[in-house]
């Protein structure tokens, strides 16, 4: 299975990441297309933050944001 990964980073300082993993075991094509809902209603609860990249994981560790 597939997880999704959204990283997220604070718009007054862009270096400030973090990454969320809403949903960590879901077929790869669902992942790609659930993307954009998942992001829009974190975004809508964290107003300060903005997307800075996602990607759809599979059978692959954590890794920590750049």
């Amino acid at each position: 299975m597939t997880a999704l990964v959204l990283v997220f980073c604070l718009q007054a300082s862009p270096n400030s990441c973090i990454e969320q993993r809403p949903v960590e075991d879901m077929p790869a094509l669902m992942c790609l297309v659930r993307a954009q809902e998942y992001a829009a209603n974190w975004l809508s609860d964290h107003p300060k933050w903005v997307l800075s990249r996602w990607r759809c994981e599979h059978n692959i560790p954590r890794q920590r944001p750049a």
